[in-house]
């Protein structure tokens, strides 16, 4: 519990220092900015919590191990990455039809969110939650509390993060994909997040998938499709 609170801090440290770093390219006023923050920050904690309890009121989550005590055994029960993505990015929407702002806003936190993702599943590494299924032993696997074994796909998913968050930062220097950058940086996670749940121990609910592939192929469809849209809009 500990190790995983010192990576989200973390997490949260980078974050602010890229916003810092980065250029806003949506020219909103300071007061708006903070107002976008905080729909995003509200949306992506009724998300997380709320697209994961049908999860865990149906058992439709592997439990956490034994020997895990770290935020999913918290009183208020499991939480989701993708259903905070989900309520964040659905909250922002809302936020700014209320404060009629009609420019992209994504871009300012996209490279934030990457790190702070990247740290977080450095946490559940740390904390021993979110690992994949038993394989043979290997000087790559990780190894869980129990001594068994596992898939690394925590820290498979904060490669991918930090990976993300490099490429992000350059394009951020140089303005390249402007209004895209978190619309594309989402869309490739839900596919990668899609693919990594074949190896985790989550159950099956629909057509073989699991509820957080479901959710993946939701993400998927709501960040993907506002790229194709930006994407054509910017060749016209």
């Amino acid at each position: 519990m500990i190790l995983y609170t010192v990576w989200v801090a973390v997490g949260i440290a980078f974050a602010a220092l890229a916003a810092r770093w980065q250029r806003d390219d949506a020219g909103l006023p300071a007061p708006v900015r903070a107002r976008l923050l905080l729909w995003a920050v509200g949306g992506a904690i009724l998300g997380a919590y709320g697209l994961q309890l049908p999860a865990d009121l149906l058992h439709l989550s592997a439990p956490p191990p034994p020997s895990l005590h770290a935020p999913d055994a918290a009183p208020l029960g499991g939480r989701t990455v993708l259903g905070g993505l989900l309520g964040g990015w659905l909250a922002v929407e809302l936020g700014k039809r209320r404060l009629g702002v009609r420019v992209p806003t994504g871009d300012a936190f996209a490279l934030p969110l990457a790190l702070a993702l990247g740290c977080g599943r450095l946490g559940c590494a740390a904390a021993g939650c979110c690992a994949g299924v038993v394989c043979a032993p290997h000087g790559w696997a990780y190894v869980d509390a129990a001594g068994v074994p596992r898939l690394p796909v925590q820290l498979a998913e904060a490669a991918f993060h930090f990976a993300a968050a490099a490429v992000l930062a350059i394009a951020a220097r140089r303005g390249r994909a402007r209004g895209r950058r978190l619309a594309a940086y989402l869309a490739l996670y839900a596919v990668v997040r899609f693919a990594l749940e074949f190896a985790r121990e989550n159950p099956r609910v629909l057509l073989g998938l699991s509820w957080h592939q479901l959710l993946a192929l939701v993400l998927l469809c709501v960040a993907g499709g506002t790229w194709w849209r930006r994407a054509v809009t910017a060749r016209s």
